[in-house]
């Protein structure tokens, strides 16, 4: 069943410069040396599984990222926090740590760290579910954020996406805005169950009124910086998940 957050909250957001008392996403992206994979990924599953990783409310994806044009980052791990606070508190226990050299020690020994940025949600369409673990991941520079919101809303509140399968995330960059591609001001990330899935949905709406619609929505309103994909090797729920993101 389609579901969709109401827009009576976006625009404020799109157009503040401080964040207020939201979910926030932090994401890291590293680039992993070759062979060095699965050491790397051990690095973040050992953490996890400590006392420290577990006391915090957030949920934390380890993810993989490909197809990632001029930007080298292999892995990204993202973060969602019920609010900064949050956030903040746990980083303070992390730098307070004995784990902390070590893990820095470690990671930095299979990885190069290429990118920070902070993000938050403005809006959800389709059904939220850790079962999508493919990721279609398009960065965007907004001209007019209200119309990207908006055509997006359209697009999918129409009959024609009624059997859509997976879900759609519009988030605004507030932090790290200048990346490998360019400017980036919001990400609309839609994720599915897996690559066949995103191919066989995009087949059917191709020649539909509603996307031909948002493509000339989106023509008008934003420029792509980049558009990748990024897949889920495993994620961490402690005390917190991705539906109570929204």
């Amino acid at each position: 069943v389609m579901s969709h957050r109401t827009l009576g909250a976006f625009v404020a957001l799109f157009f503040s410069i401080q964040i207020s008392a939201a979910p926030v996403v932090a994401v890291t992206e590293w680039k992993v040396d070759t062979g060095k994979e699965a050491d790397f990924v051990e690095v973040i599953d050992d953490l996890q599984n400590t006392n420290l990783g577990k006391d915090r409310k957030a949920q934390l994806q380890l993810q993989a990222s490909s197809f990632n044009g001029v930007n080298p980052a292999t892995h990204r791990v993202t973060i969602l926090y019920p609010s900064l606070a949050e956030m903040e508190t746990w980083n303070k226990k992390f730098a307070a740590s004995k784990e902390r050299e070590d893990v820095r020690e470690d990671l930095t020994r299979h990885a190069q760290m290429v990118s920070q940025y902070m993000g938050s949600p403005i809006q959800s369409w389709g059904s939220v579910s850790n079962e999508d673990t493919f990721w279609d991941v398009i960065r965007i520079t907004a001209t007019d954020p209200a119309a990207v919101a908006k055509g997006l809303n359209a697009l999918m509140t129409s009959s024609d996406t009624k059997a859509f399968p997976g879900q759609i995330w519009l988030i605004q960059v507030v932090r790290g805005q200048a990346s490998a591609a360019g400017r980036v001001t919001h990400e609309i990330a839609i994720g599915y169950e897996s690559m066949a899935e995103m191919e066989s949905w995009s087949e059917k709406m191709g020649n539909t009124k509603a996307w031909q619609e948002w493509l000339g929505i989106a023509g008008s309103s934003f420029t792509i910086a980049n558009r990748y994909n990024v897949s889920w090797l495993k994620a961490y729920e402690h005390g917190y998940s991705l539906e109570e993101f929204e």
